[in-house]
């Protein structure tokens, strides 16, 4: 995201002076020579180059606004060239963005007017140079599909035509330019006094032979300064990069054309600029060049091959590590890398680097996760961004919560959008705690919204590769980079999570999409294992649907940090996806072995299954193993159930209720107290705005206001069958709540089923928990595996720490107990000094003014533990999250299962290559365990594998070791 601070609106205020000779200079590199006509063609949507209608063009005038945020057009720019003018440089003018093409279409450069992070004067001002127009036949004619995408961070302003010409470029006065800008941004920030003087006499004597006219005499000027090599020892690796969200403040359409603006320009540096390096990350980008632009796509080929430019990470896109699935992370892996592999052949040592710089904070057990799918370097700026305690380290090694270590540097600026200028060079040495290993790397380029280095990021860091008074400068790729700092000793391990202190709120935010996320993964999951019993290859079937899926868990959109079109446009994604992806399950469910046609309940989780069910309009009992199918079992009267007044209870617990609605008392059958200070109460805090960063953030200190406590309006209470309900409505001027506190027979689970109808602003509505049995840590659920954090806030930062993002569970207990606290979507939790809660809704205002306004629907629920029974947690979070299917007549012993009821079979599927089939198991409970996996699936060879399913050695079923929170993949093969 970038900074809102303009350099040259700072030149003008502070430096007048100084402003006025740059400006003097600026105004005389390029002499208009002709004015080129234009004509436009408006469209709400984009039009592709092949469809537009020649005969709809209409005149176009320079200084017109021609449309709003996001209205597309296309240009059409025709002229001659006045006699004797050689080598004329056509210039456009726009307010936004534009790709442009020669008049059959090919692609010939992209401009770009948007305002990145405190902008250097471009030498054209409103005016961009277009590069390849051919001008040999005395005639100028091209498109340009143009487009606004609004200003800085909002949807406001117009798209405005500035006007087109030819001109001349002078090109001693264009040297001189970048010659002055290099030394002024240098002058200024520098430390040195001496040098300080030095520069600014040089660059008043550069003016004064310039106003005089003769540019020659001026660079003349500057050239000693400009000659007087580096004296530092100091090394950045610097390479060339676009960041480019997936979608963020514009939606995915607009995505594919910023791609493609990006790849064009950087492309065409590239055939100009002998040394540069350009990087990139993403394949869904790429992928998206070979579908709309296979010519484009093959000069990267080219250039990938050439060295020119690298291809950064494996993942398929930069996702938000927090929040999807750790097997949704693995397949980011595996999809991004393939791509790579099939499309540019890079090999296994190009494809180390996980490069996420960007991303809300990094789970404990990433770097597990990235070696296992061959990447063992980490790149990323994020933690420069805490808002309480400074990250004290850039280049350290990250060991996570199995032991697995990684290599990870974070370029000192703090910054992937970087100018390269001199004041950025500088910052970036002040601020680095490792400086004394004389090397850090540079991204340089404006990005967030694409585009990459342009005229000036080029000619600053030319001039900069040994300049007195900073750091030299060498164009280099981050994977050279990393292959020399692996070899350096490093002084520091950092262990557990990269925890990020902001952008907390993104653990909440757009609800509806954080659901449809958890939804759509178990739906996966369960299509691929249900491939597996029916021996359907389900790859060509699922291979879109993850890719979809993939994408949509970009750090701007699962996260719940963009627009209103780009979630509106995600939800219905999900709902299409989940939609044929239940189609499939039932017509894979009909291929699978039957035994008359009784109702059957299939359990498509590692865990043994005991629990009561609805099947048309009765209740039964399903007793199923792990991946199992067995016939249910009709209930019998259960009169230990009781639903009267204030209270619920099943023999097991009994819940008291008072006038809020929350529960005073939870006893259990020994007559233990298990509610300190009330369970459920719901509660709506303040959540102000907190510019700009209003769906990200939550303001640490809006648990200082007390709540508005909600009080029930209305209590109905009834026994169905296994069941004793209390439904609770809560209804206020701006929400209303149906909530369903449910208690099952034989259980100690208390399930809360809720319907929200939400229209608060600036509110967050959660469910506040104070067991009795409440230690000075909680336990988290994470991606295969879980992580410790402190329940404390005894420094910065613990308190900094004041809302943290779990999976399925939290847990903390005591010497007495335990107390575990469940979800089927939410994410955000605060577990601070005896208090848990979870975070069900926000309702920001930025960027999106609707954020998570309407019905919501959802579940939650706790659950009393005995102290040490984590997996109690775990088992009874998967029966939340995973809901056994109904069928008729299926029936099927297990077809896997372990002996270790802390070790989890996450996934069952169809292996990515051959007719194997693939199951990964990991350790949840955090402790060294040997188990035994059977199962019942026709194969010869058992091997293991790495992540993406790289063959390891063989495998023993019947003694598979495993390490704290180990994961592991074992491949079958007839």
């Amino acid at each position: 995201m970038a900074g809102f601070a303009s350099w040259l609106f700072g030149l003008r205020v502070q430096q007048p002076r100084e402003y006025r000779r740059l400006m003097r200079i600026r105004r005389r590199i390029y002499a208009p020579v002709a004015t080129l006509d234009a004509e436009i063609v408006r469209s709400a949507e984009p039009i592709p180059f092949d469809e537009l209608d020649r005969t709809a063009f209409a005149p176009l005038r320079p200084g017109t606004r021609w449309g709003g945020v996001f209205d597309c057009a296309w240009l059409h720019i025709t002229g001659d060239v006045p006699a004797g003018v050689d080598h004329p440089v056509v210039m456009l003018g726009i307010r936004g963005e534009g790709l442009v093409h020669s008049a059959d279409g090919e692609l010939l450069d992209s401009v770009s007017t948007v305002f990145q992070q405190g902008d250097l004067p471009n030498s054209g001002a409103r005016f961009r140079p277009v590069l390849n127009v051919d001008a040999t036949s005395g005639r100028i004619e091209f498109f340009a599909d143009v487009t606004y995408n609004g200003w800085i961070l909002y949807e406001v302003g117009r798209a405005v035509y500035h006007g087109a010409h030819l001109a001349t470029r002078d090109d001693e006065v264009h040297a001189l330019y970048y010659d002055y800008l290099t030394l002024l941004v240098l002058a200024g920030a520098t430390d040195d006094p001496a040098l300080e003087s030095g520069l600014r006499r040089s660059l008043r004597d550069a003016d004064a032979r310039f106003t005089e006219g003769d540019p020659t005499g001026a660079r003349a000027a500057l050239a000693e300064r400009l000659s007087e090599p580096s004296t530092s020892e100091f090394v950045y690796s610097a390479v060339g990069h676009g960041h480019l969200d997936m979608a963020w403040l514009w939606p995915l359409r607009e995505t594919r054309r910023k791609a493609a603006r990006t790849y064009v320009r950087a492309l065409n540096a590239i055939d100009r600029r002998d040394d540069y390096v350009y990087g990139t990350s993403q394949p869904q980008q790429m992928a998206w060049m070979k579908e709309r632009h296979p010519a484009l796509f093959e000069r990267m080929r080219r250039a990938v091959a050439a060295g020119r430019m690298e291809l950064q990470g494996s993942f398929w896109v930069e996702p938000d590590t927090n929040l999807p699935s750790g097997e949704s992370l693995v397949r980011q892996a595996l999809v991004g890398r393939r791509f790579l592999q099939e499309e540019f052949g890079l090999t296994d040592d190009q494809l180390r680097l996980c490069w996420l710089p960007d991303t809300f904070g990094y789970n404990g057990n990433l770097p597990q996760i990235l070696r296992g799918t061959g990447m063992d370097w980490f790149l990323t700026i994020k933690l420069a961004w805490n808002k309480i305690n400074d990250f004290p380290h850039r280049t350290f090694h990250w060991q996570g919560i199995d032991g697995s270590t990684v290599l990870v540097h974070m370029p000192p600026e703090g910054d992937y959008n970087s100018r390269g200028a001199a004041d950025n060079l500088l910052t970036g040495i002040r601020q680095y705690p490792e400086r004394a290993l004389n090397t850090a790397l540079l991204v340089y380029g404006s990005g967030d919204g694409g585009g990459g280095p342009n005229e000036i990021h080029h000619e600053l860091t030319r001039r900069e590769r040994s300049l007195r008074g900073l750091p030299r400068l060498e164009y280099s790729s981050a994977g050279s980079f990393f292959r020399s700092l692996e070899r350096r000793d490093l002084a520091h391990t950092h262990v557990g999570e990269l925890y990020l202190e902001t952008h907390q709120g993104t653990y909440t935010t757009q609800g509806r999409i954080k659901r449809h996320n958890r939804l759509v993964e178990r739906k996966l999951h369960e299509a691929e294992a249900l491939a597996v019993l029916a021996h359907d290859d389900s790859r060509p079937v699922l291979e879109q649907h993850w890719r979809e899926v993939l994408l949509n868990q970009f750090h701007d959109i699962v996260p719940g940090s963009s627009i209103a079109r780009v979630n509106r446009e995600a939800t219905e994604t999900y709902e299409r996806i989940e939609a044929s992806l239940d189609a499939y399950a039932d017509r894979l469910v009909g291929r699978l072995p039957r035994e008359g046609d009784s109702p059957t309940a299939l359990n498509l989780t590692s865990l043994p299954r005991s629990e009561f069910v609805r099947h048309d309009e009765r209740w039964f009992h399903a007793k199923v193993p792990p991946y199992a199918a067995v016939p249910l079992e009709p209930v019998e009267a259960l009169p230990e159930l009781a639903s009267v007044a204030d209270t619920l209870s099943n023999g097991i617990l009994t819940l008291r209720f008072d006038d809020t609605g929350a529960i005073a008392s939870c006893l259990d059958r020994d007559g233990a107290e298990h509610a300190a200070g009330g369970l459920n109460r719901l509660v709506v805090h303040r959540d102000p705005y907190v510019w700009p960063f209003n769906a990200w953030d939550i303001k640490p200190d809006y648990v200082d206001a007390p709540p508005r406590v909600l009080r029930v309006s209305h209590v109905e209470t009834t026994v169905d069958g296994p069941v004793a309900v209390r439904r609770q409505v809560y209804r206020g001027r701006t929400l209303t709540i149906d909530q369903r506190v449910v208690l099952e027979a034989g259980s100690d689970v208390v399930r809360f089923d809720t319907e929200v109808d939400w229209h608060e602003r600036h509110r967050m509505l959660r469910a506040e928990f104070r067991p009795t049995h409440y230690g000075e840590s909680v336990r988290c659920e994470i991606q295969f595996g879980h992580i410790e954090r402190v329940t404390t806030e005894r420094d910065a930062v613990e308190k900094a720490q004041f809302e943290v993002c779990a999976h399925k569970w939290i847990a903390t207990e005591d010497a007495g107990g335990g107390f575990a606290l469940l979800n089927d979507g939410k994410y955000g939790h605060r577990a601070k000094n005896g208090l848990l809660s979870l975070n069900l809704l926000r309702s920001p205002t930025f960027p999106d003014r609707t954020a998570d306004r309407g019905i919501h629907r959802f579940t939650y629920a706790f659950c009393p533990f005995d102290d040490g029974d984590l997996a109690k947690v775990v088992r009874e979070a998967y029966r939340l999250n995973n809901p056994l299917r109904m069928t008729e007549g299926v029936r099927f012993d297990s077809v896997a299962v372990v002996d270790d009821p802390g070790v989890i079979i996450e996934t069952v599927k169809v292996a990515e290559q051959g007719e194997g089939v693939v199951l990964r198991l990991y350790e949840s409970l955090g402790r060294p365990t040997t188990t035994r996996l059977r199962v019942d699936l026709p194969h010869r060879t058992a091997r293991e594998t790495d992540l993406i399913e790289r063959p390891a050695g063989e495998a023993d079923l019947g003694r598979l070791a495993f390490r704290p929170f180990e994961i592991k993949t074992i491949l079958l093969e007839d």
